[in-house]
């Protein structure tokens, strides 16, 4: 069976996927536009085939994250953002990219990826539990309600049938 959503489902995901592309296209034409005007046009003269390669390299990531990003959105059920990891990996490119420009040795902020999972998966980001401690002040009026409307429906008379 093939799944269908909701007209406002549809139309909520395609806003947010239009409102997603736009952002991101508008950041990758700003960092490419500084690229080229400051790496190209300012210092042709230091311009080598590895810089050609190091611009290829990052329309690769870039590319590769925007598409992920947008598929996604496309295939995400609800409001939950499910594209932090591309998209942190989106920055960090970014990041270096412009770094990259003023110094060869941007490129060893990579290194925060790889560091950044061992840490997780290390158990380096484990804490104890929250403990909640919810008084009535802190509670919000739909969060009252919801309890107001449990408290009447669990002392209602349950008739068996």
């Amino acid at each position: 069976k093939a799944r269908t959503m909701s007209g406002d489902a549809a139309k909520k995901k395609a806003k947010k996927l239009n409102e997603v592309k736009n952002f991101f296209l508008m950041v990758l034409g700003v960092v490419y536009g500084l690229d080229v005007l400051l790496r190209y046009v300012l210092n042709w003269g230091s311009v080598d085939f590895y810089t050609v390669l190091g611009t290829v390299w990052f329309s690769v990531i870039h590319g590769g994250c925007f598409l992920s990003i947008l598929n996604a959105i496309q295939t995400a059920h609800g409001d939950k953002k499910n594209y932090e990891s591309w998209e942190d990996l989106l920055y960090v490119n970014i990041a270096v990219q412009i770094l990259s420009i003023y110094t060869s040795w941007a490129k060893y902020i990579y290194l925060v990826v790889p560091g950044y999972l061992i840490y997780t998966f290390s158990g380096g980001n484990r804490r104890p539990p929250a403990v909640a401690n919810n008084t009535q002040a802190e509670l919000t009026k739909r969060q009252k309600k919801k309890m107001e409307k449990a408290k009447r429906k669990s002392s209602r008379i349950k008739y068996a049938r």
